[in-house]
C-alpha cells in the first residue's frame, strides 16, 4: 500500500471515531489530522475540506454497517424472520458500537445545508436502509412492505434519538421496546 493511500485510509478512520465521539462542530480538522498521526496539509492534499472528509468518513461507516448487518442477516435462514433480526443487529450494535447514537442522525442533526456533503451521506445511508428493510419485508412475504419498512426505520431512528437523549446505558431498553414494537407490526402485517 503506498504511504499515500495510507495516510488517507488513516484521515478517514480517525475521523469516523473522531467525529462520532465529539461531534462533528466540535471538531476542527486539527483534531482529527492529529488523531490520524499525520499533517494538516496531508489531511488537504486528500480532502477538499471538513464535509468532504466527514461525508467519506460516514460513507466507510455505511461500508462497515452494510457488512455487518449483511452477515448478520445472512446468519439467518427464514427470510419471514428476517426483518425482526434488525432489531437483534440493532442491540448487538448498540451494545458494541452505539454509545452516542446512530453517526448518521447526529451529523444530520448538525449539518442542515442539504447540499453539503455530510446531508448527502445521510441520506444515501436512510435511503439505503429503507431499501434493505423494504426488500427483508417483500421477501418476508409481507403486504405493503415499502410503508412497514418506512414503520420499521421509524423504530431504528427512534433507538438512535432515545440513546442521543438518554445515554448508550438507555440502548438496551429502547432496542426491546422497539423490537416488541416491530414484532407487533410484523404480525398485524400478517393477519
Amino acid at each position: 500500500m503506498s504511504p499515500r493511500r495510507s495516510a488517507r485510509n488513516q484521515l478517514i478512520e480517525s475521523a469516523e471515531e473522531v467525529f462520532y465521539s465529539r461531534g462533528l462542530g466540535a471538531t476542527g480538522v486539527d483534531a482529527v489530522a492529529q488523531a490520524a498521526g499525520v499533517s494538516k496539509p496531508t489531511l488537504y492534499a486528500h480532502f477538499a475540506g471538513k464535509s468532504e472528509l466527514a461525508a467519506t468518513a460516514l460513507r466507510h461507516r455505511h461500508d462497515q454497517v452494510a457488512a455487518e448487518l449483511g452477515e448478520w442477516l445472512a446468519g439467518v435462514d427464514d427470510p419471514a424472520a428476517r426483518p425482526q433480526a434488525v432489531f437483534s443487529w440493532l442491540a448487538h450494535r448498540y451494545g458494541t458500537k452505539g454509545r452516542r447514537g446512530c453517526a448518521f442522525l447526529n451529523a444530520a442533526a448538525e449539518v442542515v445545508d442539504p447540499a453539503d456533503p455530510v446531508r448527502q451521506a445521510v441520506r444515501g445511508e436512510k435511503r439505503w436502509l429503507l431499501g434493505l428493510l423494504t426488500t427483508l419485508c417483500a421477501e418476508a412475504g409481507r403486504p405493503g412492505p415499502e410503508r412497514l419498512a418506512s414503520q420499521l426505520l421509524l423504530l431504528v431512528d427512534g433507538v438512535a434519538g432515545r440513546v442521543v437523549v438518554e445515554g448508550p446505558e438507555a440502548a438496551a431498553r429502547a432496542v426491546a421496546d422497539a423490537a416488541d414494537a416491530a414484532a407487533a407490526l410484523l404480525a398485524a402485517g400478517t393477519s
